[in-house]
């Protein structure tokens, strides 16, 4: 019992150290110019590892995706459970404060990898497409409501742009920061938010009546 633990986590270590250095070099490079061969390096670890866990790169690439969205979910629900009626302003929190605290605690290769695959229009992003409507279902529904007069392919669209512009903003936010300074001091990440905030929430809620 005690050697099937020991497989187990060390197992379980492998695998997640090959999710990370993919999600790192995914993030750094692009996927297509990311090989097996090049993971398996910057894990440690050698190319049957990696056929082992995911089977080819194509799976290994939809566990990166997949492995944070189910945290974000949660974190955008907990966000919305609180009183009060929505506007506009307060859904794009929601819809944005999720993806700040990841990318504080760490994530943030994973949001610039997914921002890069969102720009390429990758096939690789149907699963988290898929996710992020079903699970994100309420949220949708509460989107939907600012505007009556917009139908379900008006916000999906909308909310696709929102979660583009919020991606690129905080997969690459001191890059932002420097770009806003001009000639004064570089803005302070608080202000990068809140004006993402502001825009985002404008995005959601469309043209004024």
């Amino acid at each position: 019992m005690a050697t099937a633990t020991r497989h187990d986590a060390s197992a379980a270590d492998t695998e997640t150290r090959l999710l990370d250095a993919a999600e790192r070099l995914f993030a750094e490079r692009g996927v297509g110019a990311v090989s097996l061969r090049a993971v398996m390096q910057e894990a440690g670890t050698n190319v049957a590892a990696i056929h082992y866990h995911f089977g080819s790169k194509e799976a290994l690439l939809e566990a990166v995706v997949r492995r944070r969205t189910a945290d974000v979910s949660t974190s955008r629900d907990l966000l919305l459970e609180g009183p009060g009626e929505d506007t506009a302003r307060s859904l794009a929190a929601a819809f944005i404060h999720p993806l700040l605290t990841l990318v504080e605690s760490g994530g943030r290769d994973w949001v610039r990898m997914v921002a890069h695959l969102l720009s390429a229009n990758d096939p690789a992003l149907g699963p988290i497409s898929t996710t992020f409507f079903d699970r994100n279902a309420a949220f949708v529904a509460r989107v939907a409501r600012l505007d009556p007069t917009a139908g379900p392919r008006t916000v999906a669209f909308r909310l696709a742009q929102a979660m583009s512009l919020t991606l690129r903003v905080l997969g690459d936010l001191e890059r932002t920061q420097v770009l806003m300074a001009g000639d004064g001091e570089p803005w302070t990440p608080q202000e990068v938010t809140e004006q993402l905030l502001d825009l985002v929430a404008s995005v959601l809620a469309g043209p004024p009546a």
